[in-house]
């Protein structure tokens, strides 16, 4: 059992999970229960049927444990304000190889976060895996921004001094693990997983890719050992520009997510009645069609699980014997994630090997 590639047949997968409706209602803006809880509800039923959608293709499916809800935990040295629930494991988890690397990011609510996943890990580690974490930081004075909107100045400068990274940055490529150096995350965090995995493991994405900021799952994503799809060339890291591309930027519809995240930050990054309102009306029917599309989860080389139906990719992934699935996510957008997000692929068929030249 090991990992090594995001595409050689995939054998366990976890999917995420997130609270029941009604176990927030006391926390939430008055007025905004309803809607809420009618996004949980929704979450709850597609996570569901992704990870029956992956039994069916005989692949084994873990389930994080979702925790009774608190409004928040003291720590002593800061208060866990809303722990979030463990909807995107990819953000926080990596398995390559035989082990399982666990990291902290700068967020508060996900600081507990591991406890979702401890009985899979522990099963996995019961089978010869490895399992080790980064130490956990003080998150005191840190606030619960978006890494997306304020993350460039937290990592590099506010808590710079810490140990935080997100594994959402690195990319199973083989031997190697390519990787968006820039973060998010702090350089002690980079080097902290560059101390623990093997030698030279660590490949940058290079600073022309994707302006050298943000997750590495967006955009773009591989069938096999020389094949990337993308929306376009300036999505994929530069060590793999050297591989056969195909882009689909003009197979998609455009989504305007400056005007979504407009919407969101001006509400000061809280889930207002009016906010959930707009989500539920005019952002929630456009996110369905038009957003992480190339956020996907690849079982194998001829089968591709996407959140939406996007018939003119799908003809052209056909096209190149590759069979698109459809598994719908209503509230990806939400969540800020998508199918790759939402999963952590633990073990896939193949040995590593010299991918990148």
């Amino acid at each position: 059992m090991s990992i090594y590639t995001n595409w050689d047949p995939l054998q366990e997968v976890i999917v995420g999970d997130c609270y029941a409706p009604e176990t927030l209602d006391k926390v939430l803006p008055k007025g905004a229960e309803l809607q809420f809880n009618k996004i949980l509800e929704e979450t709850k039923e597609d996570l569901q049927n992704l990870a029956d959608y992956l039994t069916r293709l005989k692949v084994k499916v873990h389930r994080p444990k979702v925790p009774e809800y608190k409004p928040y935990v003291d720590l002593g040295y800061f208060k866990i304000i809303n722990p979030t629930a463990p909807v995107v494991p990819r953000d926080q988890y990596l398995a390559y190889g035989k082990t399982i690397y666990q990291t902290y990011t700068s967020m508060p609510d996900r600081y507990l976060d591991s406890v979702n996943y401890n009985h899979i890990f522990k099963e996995k580690f019961d089978a010869g895996y490895n399992w080790i974490s980064q130490p956990p930081p003080v998150l005191k004075a840190l606030q619960q921004d978006k890494w997306w909107a304020n993350g460039q100045d937290i990592y590099h400068h506010t808590a710079s001094n810490r140990i935080l990274w997100h594994t959402a940055t690195m990319f199973k490529c083989g031997d190697k693990l390519v990787t968006n150096t820039e973060g998010p995350g702090t350089e002690a965090g980079l080097e902290w997983m560059s101390r623990n995995l093997p030698a030279g493991t660590i490949v940058s994405a290079g600073r022309n890719y994707q302006k050298s900021w943000g997750h590495i799952d967006h955009g773009w994503f591989m069938t096999n050992d020389n094949l990337v799809f993308c929306a376009n060339k300036s999505w994929v890291p530069e060590p793999l520009r050297n591989k056969e591309i195909v882009e689909f930027e003009n197979l998609v519809d455009k989504f305007d997510d400056e005007k979504f995240i407009a919407s969101y930050t001006k509400t000061g990054g809280k889930f207002t009645k009016e906010w959930i309102d707009t989500w539920l009306t005019e952002w929630k029917g456009y996110a369905q069609d038009v957003f992480f599309d190339s956020n996907v989860l690849v079982v194998d080389s001829q089968n591709v699980i996407f959140s939406n139906t996007q018939p003119k990719l799908f003809k052209m992934l056909e096209g190149h014997g590759i069979t698109p699935h459809v598994v719908k996510q209503r509230h990806g957008l939400f969540w800020e994630s998508g199918i790759h997000c939402m999963t952590l692929d633990l073990v896939r068929e193949g040995e590593s090997r010299s991918i990148i030249s």
